[in-house]
């Protein structure tokens, strides 16, 4: 399991995402000053679910939150996620990596994720239980940590060993325990206290129960023997009633058929009086319709009239609409014509602007890509001239070799010369040969020199191929004198000691200088290629950005034509859209024209008709007024003889009604006395309803058994009312309240039962628990304890260290000291030693605390600080030995520190407030040192 990458977006000073990757072994973070490097740090403590703002080093949560620069604005969210291997499953999921994330909204809403999916805090943190990572476990080693595992109280040190041992996650199930003991205790408490409440009523309610349903039972018997008293008024009602509806029905019949008689009377004098008056009123009517039929004959006669003249106005009207309607479509065949006209222009128009528009692109396109070329000529341009800084840094060191060779050849040729056995002439002659062509040599080499240096400087206005040209010839004679110095040390060689051939031979003084020779040709020519290289790709930008500015000019031209074009498409539009407006107006004067040459069609249509149907009327009128006449004799005879029927019909009908009110005066009597019957007997019905929520008729089955005597009844009524009274007061609602207050005295005696349970299991556990924490924190503690020593003296070079428990007895809660003993010194607290020896304690607790139970990854943030050149070495051996086994991150100032890494991370701030990652191996490191 290790550390993959950590995701940074909008976190303090990292406002755009950033992804960070580590490799296995040691990584160092490096960077300024107000870099950002700590923030990263920050992200790890705060995605792992650290909840102080102090610890995060801000004064509310919120300000975690990029808050913006002048240039940039502030975010709304900051997101951190670790992405973290765990193919050997070192964490209890089944998953092979895991995605840790946090998002802080500025609203003050945070969220948790892992693998994407939302959970809560807690969850988080039950992951990472006793694996020595988290917000505050020894994964995370800052220069704070150490002062405070150093100057804490011993006390307070106990949970940097409890996390190695792994038993935090029993602390965390120990303590839950004894909260749920406790809580378990104080609701026996408070069940025992409920408890004793229920009980005092228990009692009182059982008696209260058992008078009630005597109560109960009493007022039973009363009610049914007050139903059966009411049964039988109900019986004698019924009775009353029955005869009652058989007298009333009798009389009802006789009445029932005095009023047929009546209404047949009626009928027939109702029937004889409508047939006179109808009579009457038709022969009126008929009279009024011969009179309006004279009327009417003259009124269509004028109306024949009146319509012949309306014809002929119409037949005027038709001609003029017709006319109109002509003038209306010529003028439309012109409008139309002139639209088709404009739509042909427009459209030419309208090409011409799409291969304006497509110039444009293809423009615009050039442009681009001849921007492209300029900004990679520039790029090589800019590697060319490093090439030629480096080339001639390179070439004047072995401008220098070579002068410092030379002074050395002469030298040791004249100090050859004087320690061999020559005489004295020739010593002089050879010496003076070889020494003169050696002089003549460094004399021309040097003047050369001088020479190509002048001719290569810059803005000396000489053409490069010349330089180019002056150099070689100036290595072509350097190499001639060589040679001619060659053969003249040769002849020399025949006369000279032993110490010549040393001189000459591959490994001597003069192969050296043959080398540098030809180092510096090959200089001198790679310097030459580098400066064409340069001066053709500034050419070719040159040329580039002449075709640039070009293409610009013709693209502005293309668009001042493209805008002229699309001016004159928007005039043709609106011309067009004005002509169209104007036909569909014409449009629409010709549809209204047709509208109203219909209705003067129709109109025309529908005065002749008229015209022939007044014709017809007058016609009909002479038939109906002949009828009329006819009709009017017969109907004064049928009304004398309706008159005489009348007459006899009146005086029948006086008769019966006389009688009928002789019966309805009876019918009264007799319906006024069963309409109290039948009230007492509602009366007695709803009564029965409000006392009994009944209907008293569910009870008839009973009045066959009953006792008759109504007086008997009555007294076991008073009886058992007196029995009732006797009572007294009674609470109607006890045996309910009892059999309530029982459930729950029942209930809290098993909850008490259950609570005992619990808190019997849970002393259990708790005991299980600080034995298990406790045998695992002592094997932890002698583990650390040695560790501790071991590391103190290697990083200390010797001496001693020692852990003490103050409390042994009870080591679950016992302090725990620190004692050191650099060497030289005696053993004493840690609090006596000096601030750079405490650091490197500290440093030396923490490594032995990892190598009892190591986390699959850790940081160490400036841990490194206060340690001295020495300290620092030991520092980083004993790094580079953890590092080989587990991931660490080191982030420091310390140069020393870097050289143990394998991959350097920088952290930089181009951007103001706004922080930037570079990555880089070491290899690569050195590779572009060198």
């Amino acid at each position: 399991m290790f550390l993959k990458r950590i995701e940074l977006m909008g976190f303090k000073s990292f406002a755009d995402r950033t992804q960070i990757d580590f490799t296995d072994g040691i990584t160092a973070l490096l960077g300024p000053n107000g870099c950002g490097k700590s923030n990263i740090v920050d992200a790890m403590k705060w995605v792992l679910g650290e909840q102080s703002t102090k610890n995060m080093r801000a004064e509310k949560m919120e300000d975690v939150i990029f808050n913006g620069t002048d240039a940039r604005k502030a975010l709304n969210v900051a997101e951190v996620t670790l992405v973290i291997s765990n193919e050997e499953n070192y964490l209890d999921l089944d998953l092979a990596e895991i995605s840790i994330k946090r998002r802080l909204y500025r609203n003050g809403d945070s969220e948790y994720f892992v693998n994407n999916t939302l959970v809560k805090l807690r969850e988080l943190k039950e992951i990472f239980y006793d694996t020595g990572i988290g917000k505050s476990a020894y994964s995370i080693m800052e220069q704070g940590k150490i002062d405070q595992v150093l100057s804490n109280k011993p006390e307070e040190r106990r949970y940097l060993f409890e996390e190695a041992a792994g038993i935090t996650r029993f602390k965390m199930k120990g303590s839950e325990a004894e909260r749920k003991l406790k809580r378990t205790e104080e609701n026996m408490v408070q069940v025992e206290n409920i408890l004793s409440e229920v009980r005092k009523n228990y009692e009182t309610l059982r008696k209260q129960s058992e008078k009630t349903l005597v109560y109960r039972q009493l007022r039973e018997e009363l009610s049914s023997i007050d139903i059966d008293l009411q049964l039988l008024r109900f019986s004698q009602l019924t009775e009353q009633q029955e005869k009652k509806d058989s007298q009333k029905n009798s009389e009802l019949e006789k009445k029932q058929q005095i009023e047929g008689e009546i209404l047949q009377l009626n009928g027939n004098l109702a029937s004889n009086l409508d047939a006179v008056n109808s009579m009457e009123n038709e022969l009126i009517e008929d009279q009024k319709q011969l009179y309006g039929l004279d009327l009417e004959k003259e009124n269509l006669a004028d109306r024949i009239k009146m319509f012949n003249e309306q014809q002929t106005e119409l037949d005027k009207q038709h001609q003029g609409l017709a006319q109109k309607e002509k003038d209306l479509l010529d003028k439309k065949e012109g409008l139309q014509k002139e639209e088709r006209t404009r739509k042909d222009s427009l459209q030419g128009f309208r090409d011409q602007l799409k291969d304006l528009e497509n110039n444009i692109i293809n423009f615009e396109r050039n442009i681009k890509s001849a921007e492209t070329g300029i900004d990679e000529n520039n790029r090589i341009i800019k590697e060319t001239e490093e090439r030629i800084v480096q080339g001639e840094k390179d070439r004047e060191s072995l401008q220098l070799k070579l002068r410092n060779l030379t002074d050395n050849i002469v030298h040791q040729l004249d100090q050859g010369l004087k320690d061999s056995g020559f005489s004295i002439k020739k010593k002089k002659e050879l010496e003076e040969n070889v020494v003169s062509k050696l002089k003549t040599v460094q004399i021309q080499l040097e003047g050369k020199i001088r020479l190509f240096d002048d001719s290569s400087r810059v803005g000396h206005g000489k053409d490069d191929s010349e330089i180019w040209d002056s150099g070689v010839q100036i290595l072509k004679d350097f190499q001639a004198g060589l040679v001619s110095l060659e053969e003249s040390i040769h002849k020399l060689a025949d006369a000279l000691p032993d110490f010549l051939e040393e001189f000459l031979a591959p490994s001597g003084i003069i192969s050296k200088k043959r080398d540098i020779d030809d180092e510096l040709e090959s200089i001198t020519l790679n310097l030459k290629k580098f400066r064409e290289t340069v001066q053709n790709k500034t050419e070719e930008s040159r040329q580039l950005n002449s075709k640039i500015q070009q293409f610009r000019n013709t693209l502005e031209e293309l668009r001042v034509n493209k805008a002229r074009m699309a001016t004159q498409i928007t005039a043709i539009e609106d011309g067009i859209a004005a002509l169209q407006k104007e036909i569909r107006g014409i449009e629409e004067q010709i549809g209204v024209n047709l509208d109203e040459i219909k209705r003067v069609k129709e109109r025309g249509k529908e005065i002749l008709n008229k015209i022939t149907a007044s014709q017809n009327q007058m016609n009909a009128h002479d038939e109906s007024k002949k009828e009329l006449l006819k009709k009017l004799k017969n109907l004064e005879k049928s009304i004398q003889s309706r008159t005489k029927d009348v007459s006899g019909e009146e005086g029948a009908l006086k008769k019966k009604n006389s009688d009928l009110q002789k019966l309805l005066l009876n019918l009264e009597k007799v319906s006024l006395e069963h309409q109290h019957i039948s009230t007492d007997l509602q009366d007695l019905c709803q009564n029965f309803i409000e006392n009994n929520s009944s209907d008293i008729k569910n009870y008839l089955d009973r009045l066959p058994g009953l006792n008759k005597n109504r007086q008997d009844m009555k007294k076991d009524y008073s009886t058992t009312r007196d029995k009732l009274r006797a009572l007294g007061q009674v609470n109607l609602m006890a045996p309910e309240e009892f059999s309530e207050v029982k459930e729950r005295y029942d209930f809290l005696n098993n909850q008490l039962e259950d609570l005992r349970t619990a808190k019997d299991h849970l002393r259990q556990v708790t005991s299980e628990i600080k034995k298990e924490s406790a045998a695992l924190f002592q094997k932890t503690y002698n583990e650390i304890k040695k560790n501790f020593n071991d590391v103190f003296r290697r990083m200390f070079g010797g001496g001693r260290a020692e852990l003490k428990l103050l409390d042994p007895e009870n080591i679950l809660e016992s302090g725990i000291e620190i004692y050191a003993q650099p060497p030289g010194k005696k053993l004493e607290n840690i609090s006596l030693l000096s601030g750079g020896e405490r650091s490197l304690t500290g440093v030396a607790l923490l490594f032995a605390t990892y190598k009892v139970k190591p986390s699959p990854f850790c940081i160490l943030d400036e841990i490194d600080a206060a340690l001295d050149e020495a300290n620092i070495q030991r520092f980083i051996n004993v790094l580079m030995d953890f590092g080989a086994e587990s991931q660490f991150i080191v982030i420091t100032h310390n140069k020393k520190t870097v050289t143990g890494a394998k991959t350097l991370l920088g952290i930089t701030m181009q951007e103001s407030g706004v922080s930037k990652l570079i990555a880089m191996k070491i290899g690569e490191s050195a590779n572009e040192a060198s």
